[in-house]
């Protein structure tokens, strides 16, 4: 190419970067009402409704679902002459789908990684399990069609067998009946069984030539890869080889567990984040402890760095249940702790005007530290922020014992512009405040009850449409003496259960045109 014709090239592309430049608004604009469109018909109603096992499945997931099974349909039948040779296919595609399966030995590792919520990857996951599952099954039943000799003498057949029942196995596991048994020993179940398949379906697969086999070379190495960054993330995160091990103290908090982390090294956390924590040396409580990990939501939060993780755990069974007893008892438990996080997608609920925050029971626990940041960004002038609500339905009254005295250590900051405490329902309003709290205890036979200095609880169940729409209309938000030519936003956040969720979802939907958006948080409360 001539120097002419770079010049002539150069000089005809400034143009368009100009036109580029003044679209761009128009561009974004565009892109924001598509995806608008998009969440209010695709993603936020549900076209399969919650059921026990199935669902629920918005019409956006039912589309994709379809898409992954019609595209792997389609491969196994493209060009195929003989339906041995569409079984042959329907195997190698099962040994591809297992590469995501084992892209992070911590799924909520990998949604780290790729900013996207833990939900949306145990989805996927759970997906492309199913799917490797069904095309193995096709797989041998082409096998067992053809009426070949399979002796279990040779280890090729064996391990076909071997990986075929691993893969059963990890299905039948699947069923919530099982999960809900023991989760610690589902989920170490969980993962032998997949060690078992992937390395069955190895010894399985011909080793005359590179395909398939690299494909399961490709997932170990994935997992080993991925696996080695976890671990030196947990190494520099706990400060091991560099500091003293972090310990933990456990006390009693009417009837939860409040565990407090003493970190060596600060860290930063932001809110709304939780941890997944690991005590492996306790045989007085629990002789499998070092077997078991856990998820918990941090509720502490300061504008640094934290020299302790606070954490309030609901005791189940198992290992916070014992927790628990040893706590109550009296029992000296300082136990050397380390932790993998802080894990979560980031929510930046400072760019809202207005939040909504709807928690049941112990869902409490997923909104401490976002109102701690919330209100700590109003009296520094950091967000936008000037109406925080949250709406908290409690079943018994253990759980508002427990998330008292921190829901009071929230509120005494609250002091900007004579910022209001607000218990029970939306009444006798103050225009000054910015924080406002609805306490409902679902019980119909107790009178008003009072919850610390400055609330009380009301019997019976919140009405969220009530309470949803009033928040939208922005009747109870302080206006300022200038306004700004900027359109309030509200954000709605959730950690509750299916029914709460279910119906937040469909109050949303017909708002989002006007700036409202749902955010389900990471933890939600059993139902």
């Amino acid at each position: 190419m001539e120097i002419t014709q770079i010049y002539a090239i150069a000089a005809g592309g400034i143009f368009p970067i100009f036109v580029l430049v003044h679209l761009l608004p128009w561009i974004v604009r565009f892109v924001r009402y598509v995806f608008l469109l998009i969440s209010e018909h695709l993603i936020y109603p549900y076209l399969i409704r919650r059921h026990q096992i199935l669902g629920p499945w918005s019409r956006a997931v039912v589309v994709i679902q379809l898409i992954y099974i019609t595209g792997s349909i389609f491969c196994i039948g493209f060009q195929v002459s003989t339906i041995a040779e569409a079984g042959r296919r329907a195997g190698t595609l099962a040994v591809i789908n297992m590469i995501p399966l084992f892209a992070s030995p911590h799924l909520a590792f990998l949604a780290d990684l790729l900013k996207i919520p833990l939900r949306i990857i145990r989805r996927v996951h759970r997906s492309t399990g199913i799917m490797t599952f069904l095309l193995c099954v096709f797989h041998a039943l082409v096998v067992a069609k053809s009426k070949v000799s399979l002796p279990l003498n040779v280890p090729r057949n064996l391990f076909a067998v071997i990986g075929g029942s691993s893969l059963c196995f990890l299905l039948l596991l699947a069923f919530p009946l099982f999960r809900r048994l023991s989760y610690e020993l589902f989920l170490r179940t969980h993962q032998a069984l997949a060690l078992a398949s992937v390395y069955s379906v190895w010894r399985h697969l011909p080793s005359d030539g590179p395909f398939p086999r690299v494909y399961v070379y490709i997932s170990a190495g994935l997992f080993m890869s991925m696996l080695l960054l976890e671990t030196s993330a947990v190494i520099y995160q706990n400060g091991i080889f560099r500091y003293h091990l972090s310990r933990a103290t456990i006390t009693d908090c009417y009837g939860a567990v409040n565990l407090r982390i003493h970190l060596q090294k600060g860290i930063k956390i932001d809110s709304g984040r939780y941890i997944n924590l690991w005590m492996p040396w306790m045989p007085f409580v629990s002789f499998w402890s070092f077997l078991q990990t856990h998820p918990f939501m941090v509720i502490s939060w300061v504008p640094g760095e934290q020299d302790t993780i606070d954490l309030l755990i609901k005791p189940q069974r198992g290992l916070t249940q014992k927790l628990l007893y040893h706590a109550t008892n009296g029992h000296s438990i300082n136990p050397v702790v380390f932790f993998s996080g802080p894990h979560g997608v980031n929510v930046a609920m400072d760019e809202y005007e207005s939040v909504l925050m709807i928690a049941s029971g112990f869902g409490i626990t997923a909104h401490l530290s976002s109102l701690k940041k919330l209100i700590y960004g109003y009296n520094a002038r950091l967000v936008r922020t000037r109406r925080i609500h949250l709406v908290w339905q409690m079943r018994n009254k253990a759980d508002g014992a427990a998330a008292q005295s921190f829901l009071n250590s929230i509120l005494q900051e609250d002091k900007l512009d004579d910022g209001l405490f607000l218990s029970g329902y939306l009444t006798n309003i103050f225009i000054n405040q910015i924080l406002s709290i609805s306490i409902f205890l679902e019980s119909h036979d107790i009178p008003m009850i009072p919850f610390g200095k400055r609330a009380t609880v009301e019997p019976g169940t919140a009405n969220l449409p009530k309470i949803f729409l009033e928040e939208v209309s922005g009747e109870h938000i302080k206006k300022p003496e200038i306004t700004t030519t900027r359109e309030g936003k509200m954000l709605v956040t959730v950690s509750g259960n299916d029914e709460t969720r279910d119906q937040m979802r469909a109050l949303v939907r017909d708002y989002i045109q006007d700036g409202v958006s749902l955010v389900e948080l990471d933890y939600q409360p059993n139902n």
